[in-house]
């Protein structure tokens, strides 16, 4: 005897890279499988907060090989939502929500037993199998799209900042995560804790999806502003050069991940911060800081318009023939990183391939999109010293609210 079996996906997962639910019946010379439905809820908060109905409801009564596939990453990435505003907070804090989603399919099949007579039944019919997705993306080799289980979600990269960056770090709050240390490179260090002085991280036992994934505020201006630090751990106790080790540890106190925060002086330019949506669908960092050229790109629509003019008049020169309206411009900033580690190219690609990207400007993160093309990733055996140009294009007009 026969009966379908169904592949469904795991926590974590990204949805800019496939997602399927299959079904599979074909073990028997004469199994067939007729037909399945997948109803597909998509919701952000307690896993048990369940909607009443389908975010979106599929069926597929034609299959290949017996087997019935359905792939819905596109569904899913519809129904994210990303928050900047993050970067400031101080000790651990939830992310945003709709950052992070669950996701749940039930649905129903009809297969034959080998030739018998067709049988309809529930493939699924709870929230059993729901489960975790951020609007991420699987890099090659990845094909198959696997589930993410690595506690830092960021290419590890020495992080070049500015004493006065406020700057959040993005968890995977799985049953590993237990704790982060600071330790500066003097050798003083002690746990990071919250503005209380607790070490309490959000708790994953909720199951609600701000508490899947947190972040912690381990920016320089973030340490400094966190009352539950103890002194000697802030930067304005160390100087321009140093750094910062965050050792992420789990309950046996093994090292999971080691992040590290260089502090940065630029005196010449005018460093900007830039927050991104990285491969792993979460808020991410970087600060450019050396030379920054700004650029005004002005469009316009025009008319010829018709003067009179007679052998009385004299026509008047201020006002022309040819007039300009709806006149606007869209600016950019060419921004370079200065010298950074042969690593930074992964962060770059992150960057280019994100959907959501926003320059600090004034205290306010406004919406940029980079320039995109071609990109070589340098190593430093080519090019010695390494460094990368990116233009970034202001995603409104500078006269806004216009059509």
């Amino acid at each position: 005897m026969s009966v379908p079996v169904k592949s469904v996906p795991t926590s974590l997962k990204m949805a800019r890279s496939p997602i399927f639910y299959t079904g599979k019946n074909n073990a028997q010379t004469n199994d067939t499988l007729d037909y399945m439905s997948l109803g597909l809820k998509v919701w952000s908060g307690l896993k048990s907060a369940v909607p009443s109905a389908n975010n979106y409801s599929l069926s597929k009564n034609t299959s290949i090989n017996q087997v019935i596939n359905f792939e819905v990453s596109n569904l899913i990435k519809s129904e994210f939502l990303h928050d900047f505003d993050i970067y400031n907070d101080l000790g651990y804090s939830q992310s945003p929500l709709g950052e992070v989603l669950w996701t749940n399919g039930t649905g129903e099949w009809t297969y034959s037993d080998n030739g018998a007579a067709p049988v309809t039944a529930i493939w699924q019919a709870t929230t059993g199998d729901a489960f975790l997705t951020t609007s991420g993306w699987s890099p090659l080799p990845n094909v198959s799209n696997t589930s993410v289980t690595s506690v830092l979600l960021s290419t590890p990269r020495k992080r070049y900042v500015l004493t006065s960056n406020y700057e959040s770090l993005a968890l995977y709050n799985n049953s590993n995560l237990d704790k982060i240390e600071i330790v500066w490179n003097n050798g003083e260090q002690g746990e990071f804790v919250n503005n209380d002085g607790s070490g309490d991280l959000p708790d994953e036992t909720t199951l609600n999806t701000q508490d899947q994934v947190i972040y912690a505020g381990v920016g320089p201006a973030n340490l400094q502003n966190n009352q539950g630090i103890v002194q000697n751990l802030h930067p304005s106790e160390h100087n321009t050069g140093d750094y910062y080790d965050i050792v992420i540890k789990d309950s046996s106190n093994n090292i999971i991940n080691t992040v590290r925060y260089e502090l940065t002086c630029e005196p010449k330019y005018t460093p900007y911060q830039i927050a991104f949506v990285n491969r792993y669908g979460v808020t991410d960092f970087i600060t450019f800081f050396k030379a920054s050229t700004e650029a005004g790109n002005f469009t316009n629509s025009s008319f010829k318009k018709s003067i009179y003019q007679d052998g009385f008049t004299t026509v008047s020169l201020q006002g022309g023939q040819y007039e300009d309206f709806n006149i606007n411009s869209q600016n950019s900033i060419t921004m370079n990183t200065g010298w950074v580690d042969e690593n930074y190219g992964d962060v770059i690609q992150d960057i280019m391939m994100s959907e959501q990207v926003a320059v600090l400007v004034n205290g306010s993160w406004i919406a940029v999109n980079p320039t995109r093309g071609t990109v070589e990733y340098q190593k430093s055996v080519n090019v010695g010293v390494i460094n990368y140009t990116v233009i970034f294009t202001f995603a409104f007009n500078e006269r806004p609210l216009i059509k």
